[in-house]
């Protein structure tokens, strides 16, 4: 069973199977990728079609024609990509179908979650943007906050160590003790928020459109500001 599942991004396990064999021997023609991953000639064939069609994987020239995968750096980037163009799109396809307002209560519980979550509400800030995050989260998260920033939205943006972003002021926060870990809080137009707890790489919190939730991100935010 490989150990590489890429099946929640749209490739199939076989595609999973033949990149783990790219990446742990090396480039190389489609007969010794499928002698290597113990497939059948026309089914690693076609999963190394899909993995170079999915930019997983690029075919070099010549005779017979050679398979190299991308990096890992790489495919995670273009994922991310992606997903990211594929959230935008739903979420204006949403938008444009009228339902009553609900409140909402999500658990997260990865790191990754918390920044596509805090990326897509920033993005689509129309009054405020209120983030404190860790300081390695910011390069991260910049492209979003450019556009608040841009906009002319109020933007207060807290780390727990220096950062430079570039084009607005991040105050350093440091008495965090009394937080479960490193913490994380965004508010966003006063409609909704996300708070969250970092030990090491374990991150878990919660997102939320209810309004005690909201009111209280906010208040625990202003709490480490020092503003009472």
């Amino acid at each position: 069973m490989p150990r590489i599942n890429l099946t929640h991004f749209g490739f199939t396990p076989t595609e999973s199977l033949v990149y783990e064999v790219l990446l742990t021997g090396g480039p190389g023609t489609g007969y010794a990728i499928a002698r290597s991953a113990g497939l059948a000639r026309a089914n690693a064939y076609s999963a190394l079609e899909g993995l170079v069609s999915k930019g997983a994987a690029r075919v070099e020239g010549g005779r017979p024609k050679r398979y190299r995968p991308e990096s890992p750096a790489a495919l995670i980037a273009r994922i991310s990509t992606d997903h990211g163009l594929a959230m935008e799109r739903l979420s204006s396809d949403l938008d444009a179908v009228a339902v009553p307002a609900t409140t909402t209560l999500v658990e997260v519980e990865s790191g990754r979650a918390v920044l596509q979550l805090i990326s897509h509400d920033v993005t689509r800030a129309a009054a405020s943007v209120a983030l404190l995050a860790p300081a390695d989260a910011f390069p991260l998260l910049a492209p979003a906050l450019r556009r608040p920033y841009a906009a002319g939205l109020p933007l207060v943006l807290c780390a727990t160590s220096a950062v430079d972003l570039g084009f607005s002021v991040v105050e350093v926060v440091t008495d965090t003790q009394r937080w479960p870990g490193m913490p994380i809080i965004s508010v966003v137009d006063d409609t909704s928020a996300l708070m969250a707890a970092r030990q090491g790489a374990d991150v878990r919190g919660h997102w939320s459109t209810a309004p005690a939730f909201v009111a209280g991100a906010r208040l625990a935010l202003e709490h480490f500001r020092g503003r009472p």
